[in-house]
Formats: C-alpha cells, structure tokens, sequence
C-alpha cells in the first residue's frame, strides 16, 4: 500500500454562501483507482462535490516545498495517512458565491 494524494477542487452541495473550493488530501491506498473511490466517498460524506482533480498520485516524500515549514507539514500529513485507513485532509480553501 502507497500513500497517495490529490488536490480536488469541489462545490458545496448545500451551503448557500459557499460556492467552493480546494484541498490537498493523502489516502493510503493499493493504486491510484482506489484511492479515487476512498476520496470520492469521503468528500460527498462532507457535503461536498469533486469537480476537478488535478492528478491522483504516490506521494514523494522527497517533494520540494517553498519552505522547510510546508515541507514538515505536508511530511506529517502523509505520515497520519500511512498510519490510518482514512483521508487526511489539508485545510479546505473555500470562496463565496459571487
């Protein structure tokens, strides 16, 4: 089992001020497929409706980030998803409606 990650950007299915956003998320999973339905099933559990994935892969511990800070950050969510059965979600960036 890999750890993999994905950025999703998504809409709110019931908030009348939010339109949408995006998140990172980490998911331990066999391949990339699986990791596609654990993310899916986790983000309609929210309320919420994938409309893009930017890419669905293993994640690379070895990735550069602009700083050592997001560098650790990122590490640790990656470690609390190889350790869980569970999506790790990064902090949802959300907009209003216009």
């Amino acid at each position: 089992m890999k750890v993999y990650w994905s950025s999703v950007e998504y809409n709110y299915l019931d908030d009348i001020k939010m339109k949408g956003g995006f998140v990172y998320v980490f998911v331990k999973s066999r391949d990339a497929i699986s990791a596609y339905e654990k993310i899916q099933k986790e983000l309609v559990k929210e309320h919420l409706s994938p409309i893009s994935w930017d890419y669905i892969s293993p994640y690379d511990i070895n990735t550069e980030w602009d700083s050592e800070e997001e560098m650790l950050h990122y590490k640790k969510l990656y470690e609390m998803a190889k350790k869980s059965n569970k999506c790790v979600f990064d902090t949802f960036y959300a907009y209003t409606k216009t």
